[in-house]
C-alpha cells in the first residue's frame, strides 16, 4: 500500500480499539475515578512534578487577557497557576476523582476565573465551551476513540495557540504491562497510540505543528505494597481475586520496598510537545519559540 493511501484516523481507531479492548469486550474505565488517585497525583504535581510544570508554563505564551481551554485539567496541575496569570481558564475534565480535587482545590484557594466542565473533551458541546480561546491546551489527555474529531473540535474553538503532550515509542508502564497482560487477560497487551500516528493525523487535516522531544521521569509514592497494588488495580484491570493476586505478586517484584515499607515507583519516558498558532490564519507552525 502507497502511505499517501494510509488513512491515519482510522489507525487510531483501530489502536485505540485495541488498546481499550479487554477480554473480547470494549469498555472505557476511569483510572483516576478514586478520588485519593487524584490527590495523589496533585501532590506530585506540586512536588516531584513541580519543575516540569513550571517547564511547562514557560513554554506557553499567556497574557493577562487570554482565555484558556485546559482539555483533561485534572486536578489542577496546570490550570491553577495558569489561572494566576490570564482572564479566563475553562478546564474540562471527565474523571470523577480528578473532578473532585480540582473542585476543591479551588474552593481552598479562592480562586474565581476558572470554569469547570465535568465531560469528556468527546461529549461536551460547543455551546458548553464557548470559543475564541487565546490558548488551548490538550496534557496527555487525548486518550479518544477518534483522534482527528478531538482536532476538528479544537481548531473550531481556538484562535491562538495549541499545545498538545503525548507520548513517543513505548512508555515504561507499557512494558510492565505487557509483561503482566497474558496473565491477567490471556491475550496479548498493546498500548495506546502513539504521537508519530497523532502527527499524521494532523499533516493529513493540513496542520503541520512544531515539536519538540523530551524526556521525562515519571514517579508515584506510596505508604506500602498494599496502598500500590489499590492504586493499580484499575490499570491493569484487576477485578478479580485471581487477577488481584496476580498483580500483588508482579507487582512486589517490580517494586522494590524502603525500609519503611514505602514504595517509589519511578519510569523514565520519552515525551512529545506538538504545538501550533490559529491567530496566523495559518496551519503552519510557529517557529518563534
Amino acid at each position: 500500500m502507497d502511505i499517501r493511501d494510509i488513512d491515519w484516523s482510522e489507525v487510531w481507531k483501530e489502536h485505540m480499539r485495541l488498546y481499550n479492548e479487554v477480554n473480547g469486550s470494549s469498555e472505557k474505565v476511569d483510572i483516576w475515578e478514586s478520588k485519593e488517585s487524584a490527590r495523589r497525583y496533585w501532590e506530585m504535581s506540586r512536588n516531584k512534578g513541580a519543575a516540569r510544570v513550571e517547564q511547562t508554563l514557560k513554554e506557553i505564551e499567556l497574557t493577562p487577557d487570554s482565555r484558556v481551554l485546559d482539555i483533561g485539567a485534572g486536578p489542577g496541575a496546570l490550570a491553577i497557576p495558569i489561572s494566576e496569570r490570564v482572564r479566563e481558564v475553562v478546564a474540562v475534565e471527565p474523571s470523577d476523582g480528578m473532578m473532585s480535587v480540582l473542585e476543591e482545590n479551588i474552593d481552598a484557594m479562592n480562586i474565581d476565573n476558572i470554569k469547570c466542565i465535568h465531560k469528556s473533551w468527546e461529549d461536551v458541546g460547543p455551546e458548553e465551551i464557548g470559543d475564541d480561546f487565546d490558548v488551548v491546551i490538550a496534557s496527555y489527555s487525548l486518550s479518544v476513540p477518534d483522534i482527528r474529531d478531538a482536532f476538528e473540535k479544537i481548531q473550531a474553538v481556538s484562535s491562538g495557540h495549541v499545545y498538545v503532550y503525548w507520548f513517543a515509542g513505548e512508555t515504561s508502564w507499557d512494558e510492565q504491562y505487557r509483561a503482566i497482560w497474558p496473565a491477567l487477560h490471556g491475550e496479548e497487551y498493546h498500548s495506546s497510540p502513539k504521537c508519530n500516528i497523532m502527527y499524521n493525523v494532523l499533516y493529513d487535516m493540513g496542520i503541520y505543528p512544531n515539536m519538540n522531544v523530551f524526556p521525562l521521569e515519571r514517579s508515584m509514592t506510596f505508604s506500602s505494597l498494599d496502598e500500590a497494588v489499590q492504586h493499580y488495580i484499575p490499570h491493569y484491570r484487576a477485578y478479580t481475586p485471581e487477577k488481584l493476586q496476580i498483580l500483588r505478586e508482579y507487582l512486589g517484584v517490580i517494586l522494590p520496598q524502603n525500609e519503611d515499607g514505602s514504595i517509589l515507583h519511578l519510569g523514565e519516558t520519552t515525551r512529545v510537545r506538538m504545538w501550533w498558532d490559529n491567530s496566523k490564519n495559518s496551519n503552519l507552525g510557529n517557529n518563534s519559540q
